[in-house]
């Protein structure tokens, strides 16, 4: 603790105190409405892979490619995805959230299956890595199911309110598009 006496952390902080996120969306909408999902959700920064929006950090022969999900989900006038080889990752900018239970949601296809996590940075560049699950998606495009995970686990050591998401493609190559989090968000 005495480490910590030295920073000046904001009253509401807690012992971490995760830092501002780089893209806070006003915006939500009942993306997931017609598989009777009346979640409100913020698109994900850059989660339509479209020209324009926030670039996520690709490694392993992730990109994007032409090609977007079926539903247009987003917005009619899409026309990208993402492209994951089996072993490559994709991670968002962070974004504006606050602890409790939260879903994420997005149109995936391929052979592979899709590994969630959630990053957490700290304003001391501490990093923890939360665990959202696996998605095994089929051939066609299809929504994700709710990939949940309740962040208020962590306990009271995190004020959280900046998360980033990272997308592992395992098991083989997998598409993803349109990646969406219902974020309790604090804007």
């Amino acid at each position: 603790m005495a480490v910590l006496a030295g920073f000046a952390l904001p009253s509401n902080a807690g012992l971490l105190y995760t830092g501002v996120a780089s893209y806070c969306d006003p915006n939500t909408s009942q993306a997931f409405d017609r598989w009777s999902d009346s979640s409100y959700y913020m698109l994900a920064a850059g989660g339509s892979f479209e020209s324009g929006t926030p670039d996520w950090r690709l490694t392993g022969g992730a990109r994007v490619i032409s090609g977007n999900e079926s539903f247009f989900l987003h917005d009619d006038g899409d026309r990208k995805s993402l492209s994951m080889p089996s072993g490559s990752s994709a991670t968002s900018d962070t974004m504006c959230f606050a602890a409790g239970d939260w879903h994420l949601r997005f149109v995936s296809k391929g052979s592979g299956r899709v590994r969630v996590t959630i990053q957490v940075n700290s304003l001391l560049g501490v990093v923890s890595t939360l665990d959202g699950g696996t998605v095994s998606p089929d051939g066609t495009w299809t929504p994700s199911p709710r990939v949940s995970l309740l962040l208020s686990n962590v306990g009271g050591l995190l004020t959280t309110r900046a998360v980033s998401i990272k997308l592992t493609a395992v098991d083989g190559p997998v598409q993803v598009d349109d990646v969406y989090l219902d974020p309790w968000k604090d804007t």
